[in-house]
C-alpha cells in the first residue's frame, strides 16, 4: 500500500470517529468509497467497501459527462467515443505502467513483438497467434489490412482516420488515397500495408522512422481492426456508411473489455473479455459509467460510493483540497476561444487586429484561478517534452521570448486594437458576438460569464456585448464544424484539443490548423503554418530535435501574433480516487493516462 493510500485511511478513519463522537445518527453524509447511499457515517472520509465487494466482484463504477455516439475505431471521434472505445479495442501496441508508478512504457498488444525493420522506410509487424476477438475467432494480417482499407476509405472518409492517414508515421501513399475522394487515381495496392503471411504485416513508410515512433502509430485507436463480417453486414446500399459501432448490437470486442449494456444517455456497463490476449493483466471484473452532468450530483455520487472517481469541479476542490487523495495535475489541453473567421454576418471576426485586441483584453490570471487552472497565453503546454533529456518547451529560453508580458493581459492595447480594427470594417454599432460554452462545465461557464463583463469594460459598455449561449460538448463541436458547409454556423466557441502525439513532438500541436486538416474546428488557412508544419514532419526535421522544436516555436509565435485562436488557460485537472482504487499510476501519465482498463479494487 503507498503511503498516500495509508495517509489516506488515517484521515478517513480520525474524520470518521470525529463525526460518529459529534453527530447524531441522522447525519445525511456517507462514505466517499464504499456502502449504499445514506449508509455511512464519515464527512468527507471513506471506507472500505462499494457497490458490488459484498459479492466479490470488483466493479469499477466511473462517470462521464457526456453520452458516447459510437464505438468505432472509425467513428469514435469525442472524447466520450473514446473514453468507451478504449476499453474494448486492443491495436497492435499498447503503453503500461513503469514499476515506479511515474511513467508508461510501449509493449505489444496484438503484435507478437517489437516491429522489425527491413529497410530505412519498410517494416514488419508480427501478429500473435493467439490474437483473436471476443467469440474466439481469430485475427490475422488480413483483417488489420481490410480494416485499414475502410478506415481510409476516400468515399466514406471517416473523420477520425485523419490520423491513420497522416500520423506519427506516414504511411506510403495513405494520405494521398484517403484525400482522394472519388477521382480513383490512388490505387488501394498503392498504399504501403500488405499482409506478407497470415500473421505478418508488412508497412512501407515515406520517411525513415525509429521503432519508438512506429509503435506509437500503432498504439492509436484509428489502427485497431474492425470485426469485418458486421462492419460490412451493417453499410447501406452504395457502402458509403456503416453502423457499425453505433450500438452494442452493432459491435464485437477484441480489447480488454466487452460491453454488455449501452444506454447512451444514462449507463456504460462493461465485464472483462476472457478472450482478450492480456486478460491476465486485467484485474477488474467489470466497469461501470454513469452519465451525470451535473456537478453537485456528482458529488454527492463520489460521497455516497455510487461512483469511485470524481474530477473535482470548483465548488468539490473547495471541498476536498486538503484530502491527500487529491492529485492535481497539469493536462495537455489548453482551453481556447476560437473565432468564426468565416462569418459574413460579423465580419470582424476576419480582421487581425479585432483578434489581437480580443487576446489582450483577457485577464487570464483571474479566469484561471475561477477554475483553480494555469494562465495560458500560449498554445504548447508544460506537458510537453523538447528534447530526449527530459527538457520541457515551455522551460527553453526561446519558447518563452515571444509570449506576451502578463499573462497577455494588455486592456490599453486591447482598447487601441479594437477600437482600429472597428476603423477597418466600417463597425460604428454596438457589436454583439455570441460565445458558445460548455454548459457541463462549471469553470468555463464562470470564466465565459466573467468575460461577458470585462470585456466591455476593456472595449467600452456601448461598443461591444458578449452573449453566451450553453451547450453539451458534442453539439457545440458539431456545430463548429459546420463552418466548413456553413458559413453562419457560430461566431465565438470555446474548444480544447487533446494531442497525445506531441507529447515528445511539440510541432504536432498544429497539426488541426492545418488548411487541409479534415477535423478542424475553423477555417484557419494560414500558410505559414501550414509550410512550417509540414516542414516539421518531413524527415530532416523531425530527426533533428533542436530543429524540430524551432519549427514549434515558429508556429507558436505566428499564431500568438494572428491569434487564429485566443488561448485562455491550460487544464489542470483535480482527481480523486475512493480507497478502494487501486491506480496502476500515481498521476495522469502520457499515453496510459490513469489507466483505467489496468485498475484494480480493494475488497
Amino acid at each position: 500500500m503507498t503511503l498516500k493510500r495509508t495517509l489516506a485511511k488515517a484521515l478517513a478513519l480520525a474524520l470518521t470517529l470525529g463525526v460518529l463522537a459529534g453527530c447524531s445518527g441522522n447525519n445525511p453524509s456517507s462514505s466517499a468509497a464504499g456502502g449504499s447511499e445514506g449508509s455511512g457515517a464519515s464527512q468527507g472520509g471513506s471506507a472500505s467497501g462499494g457497490e458490488t465487494s459484498s459479492g466479490g466482484e470488483k466493479i469499477f463504477y466511473g462517470s462521464s459527462v457526456n453520452a458516447a455516439a459510437n464505438i468505432s475505431p472509425h467513428d469514435a471521434s469525442s472524447t466520450s467515443d473514446s473514453e468507451l472505445t478504449d476499453l474494448v479495442v486492443a491495436s497492435l501496441y499498447r503503453y503500461v505502467a513503469t514499476e515506479d508508478r511515474q511513467g508508461a512504457a510501449l509493449t505489444t498488444n496484438l503484435a507478437a513483438d517489437l516491429p522489425t525493420q527491413i529497410d530505412d522506410y519498410t517494416w514488419q509487424i508480427k501478429i500473435d497467434e493467439r490474437a483473436c476477438w471476443e467469440t474466439g475467432e481469430p485475427i490475422t494480417a488480413d483483417t488489420f489490412i481490410q480494416s485499414w482499407k475502410y478506415g481510409l476509405d476516400p468515399i466514406m472518409l471517416h473523420s477520425p482516420c485523419a490520423n491513420l492517414a497522416q500520423g506519427t508515421i506516414n504511411i506510403k501513399n495513405a494520405q494521398a488515397y484517403y484525400t482522394q475522394g472519388d477521382s480513383n487515381s490512388v490505387a488501394w495496392e498503392d498504399v504501403g500495408v500488405k499482409a506478407v503471411d497470415e500473421l505478418t504485416l508488412q508497412i512501407e513508410t515515406e520517411q525513415r522512422y525509429n521503432q519508438q515512433e512506429v509503435m506509437r502509430f500503432f498504439v492509436g485507436r484509428v489502427t485497431a481492426p474492425v470485426y469485418l463480417e458486421m462492419y460490412e453486414k451493417h453499410m447501406n446500399e452504395t457502402k458509403t456508411a456503416t453502423l457499425y459501432g453505433s450500438e452494442k448490437e452493432y459491435f464485437v470486442s477484441n480489447g480488454p473489455f466487452i460491453l454488455t449494456s449501452w444506454n447512451k444517455g444514462n449507463e456504460r456497463v462493461f465485464e472483462k473479455n476472457p478472450n482478450y490476449l492480456h486478460a491476465e493483466d486485467i484485474k477488474l471484473d467489470g466497469i461501470v459509467y454513469k452519465i451525470v452532468q451535473d456537478d453537485g450530483t456528482l458529488l454527492q455520487m463520489f460521497e455516497s460510493g455510487q461512483i469511485d472517481r470524481l474530477e473535482l469541479t470548483t465548488d468539490g476542490y473547495k471541498k476536498y483540497e486538503e484530502d491527500p487523495r487529491v492529485v492535481a495535475y497539469g493536462t495537455r489541453s489548453v482551453r481556447q476561444i476560437e473565432f468564426n473567421t468565416s462569418n459574413t454576418e460579423k465580419p470582424i471576426l476576419a480582421n487581425k487586429k479585432f483578434r489581437q485586441a480580443f487576446y489582450y483584453a483577457i485577464d487570464r490570471e483571474t479566469m484561471a484561478s475561477l477554475g483553480s487552472h494555469n494562465p495560458a497565453p500560449f498554445y504548447i503546454t508544460d506537458f510537453c517534452v523538447a528534447y530526449a533529456d527530459g527538457t520541457k518547451f515551455r522551460d527553453l529560453p526561446e519558447s518563452q521570448a515571444y509570449v506576451p508580458a502578463n499573462n497577455g493581459f494588455d486592456p490599453d492595447k486591447a482598447k487601441q486594437l479594437f477600437d482600429e480594427a472597428c476603423a477597418e470594417v466600417g463597425q460604428t454599432d454596438k457589436l454583439v458576438l455570441t460565445l458558445n460554452y460548455f454548459e457541463a462545465r462549471e469553470d468555463v461557464k464562470m470564466m465565459s460569464e466573467f468575460l461577458q463583463k470585462s470585456l466591455p469594460e476593456v472595449f467600452g459598455q456601448d461598443k461591444f456585448e458578449l452573449k453566451l449561449q450553453g451547450l453539451t460538448g458534442t453539439i457545440i463541436f458539431d456545430v463548429m464544424r459546420n463552418c466548413q458547409t456553413d458559413n453562419n454556423a457560430y461566431e465565438l466557441s470555446w474548444s480544447s484539443w487533446s494531442w497525445g502525439s506531441a507529447d515528445f513532438e511539440p510541432a504536432r500541436i498544429f497539426e488541426p490548423f492545418q488548411s487541409t486538416y479534415t477535423r478542424r474546428l475553423s477555417n484557419y488557412n494560414n500558410t505559414q503554418i501550414d509550410t512550417l508544419f509540414q516542414e516539421a514532419r518531413s524527415e530532416a526535421v523531425r530527426l533533428d530535435e533542436k530543429e524540430s522544436v524551432k519549427h514549434a516555436q515558429q508556429m507558436e509565435e505566428i499564431l500568438i501574433d494572428e491569434v487564429l485562436v485566443a488561448p485562455v488557460f491550460q487544464i489542470v485537472e483535480k482527481m480523486i480516487f475512493s480507497d478502494r482504487v487501486i491506480t496502476p499510476v500515481d498521476k495522469l501519465v502520457s499515453g496510459l493516462g490513469w489507466g483505467v482498463p489496468y485498475f484494480d479494487i480493494e475488497l
